[in-house]
């Protein structure tokens, strides 16, 4: 089998995966496992703009990289028949309208059965995306979310829907319990003691940089899914790229020092792909930060880590790895 270069591959879509519209009936007869969605919105932001770009600059990104995933010998456009549906609908200066275009197609993922890959975007995008599946789902739904900062104002200015209070407006959903709600990684002079006592006041876990590197992640991680897991039937998490450390994430809206490492952020993503989620978002990647282009690599690699170890866990469970049919080609 031929394999076109890379340099020749379609532009247009994350991995050179076919386009796919959001809607239902059109992901089942594809077959997609997982969907990639991009929400190029940046006006709930509150400091530096230019994560609209994100969903562009991440396909970009993805165009060095091939479907085979070689840490779990597996190509995930064939075993997660991934497609890219594109980005939800953005109106200019219509935030009202731009957040019912996510939720929305997110809800067309959701009721596909797919896993959603969401990609902003700033922060504020776990709201329509919450709505979407606690709207969806019966029964209760968990969060963890890695952040250098709280986002639990409840207001800014007031602005209910900012990149600052996206936990608080989770938080308020009837089936999303604060006790499942976990936050990771939170650290600096960003955050406000205003904050710090609305977590405390609601029992959200919030998990600072210093005990995450008393305890190691992998032991945060067990905590957080437990948490999370408990009592719930989906479970939602958001990568907020100023969550790692700056040095190794410079491509971000609000970049922060002391935070999670590249393998640390991975070994988490590879927990949630084997404990099972029913989506994940990356957002508040800023392209136009990134001259490397290494945050876009490890956006790519988040993905990729969390789709194969997700992928080896449903095989190990059906014991037939050896035989499994969605096997690397």
């Amino acid at each position: 089998m031929s394999i076109r270069p890379f340099s020749q591959r379609p532009q247009a879509t994350f991995l050179g995966a076919p386009f796919v519209e959001a809607r239902e009936k059109d992901l089942k007869k594809h077959g997609a496992r997982a969907a990639l969605l991009g929400i190029p919105y940046d006006m709930g932001g509150i400091f530096r703009t230019g994560t609209a770009a994100g969903p562009r600059g991440l396909r970009e990104a993805s165009r060095q990289y091939g479907g085979y995933f070689f840490d779990d010998d597996v190509d995930l456009l064939e075993a997660f028949r991934l497609v890219d549906c594109g980005d939800a609908r953005m109106v200019p200066a219509n935030p009202e309208q731009c957040r019912a275009a996510a939720k929305a197609a997110a809800k067309e993922i959701i009721r596909s059965g797919a896993m959603g890959i969401y990609i902003g975007g700033d922060h504020s995008i776990p709201i329509p995306l919450g709505e979407a599946i606690s709207e969806e789902t019966r029964g209760n739904v968990g969060y963890i979310v890695f952040d250098a900062n709280m986002d639990a104002e409840e207001e800014v200015d007031g602005e209910l829907n900012s990149n600052w209070s996206e936990v608080c407006r989770l938080a308020e959903l009837g089936n999303i319990d604060p006790r499942n709600m976990v936050l990771i990684g939170i650290r600096g002079a960003l955050n406000t003691r205003r904050q710090t006592e609305y977590l405390r006041d609601r029992g959200i876990r919030t998990i600072g940089m210093r005990e995450v590197i008393g305890r190691g992640i992998e032991d945060v991680m067990s905590e957080a899914l437990s948490m999370a897991s408990d009592g719930t039937n989906a479970l939602y998490v958001s990568f907020d790229t100023d969550g790692i450390d700056a040095a190794y994430a410079p491509g971000t809206s609000g970049p922060e020092p002391g935070g999670l490492t590249s393998r640390e952020i991975l070994s988490a993503a590879r927990m949630i792909g084997t404990h099972g989620a029913t989506m994940f978002d990356i957002v508040e990647y800023c392209p136009a930060y990134d001259p490397s282009g290494i945050t876009g690599k490890l956006c790519c690699y988040i993905i990729f880590h969390l789709l194969g170890a997700h992928y080896v866990n449903e095989c190990a469970a059906l014991q037939q790895t050896e035989d499994c049919p969605t096997k690397a080609i």
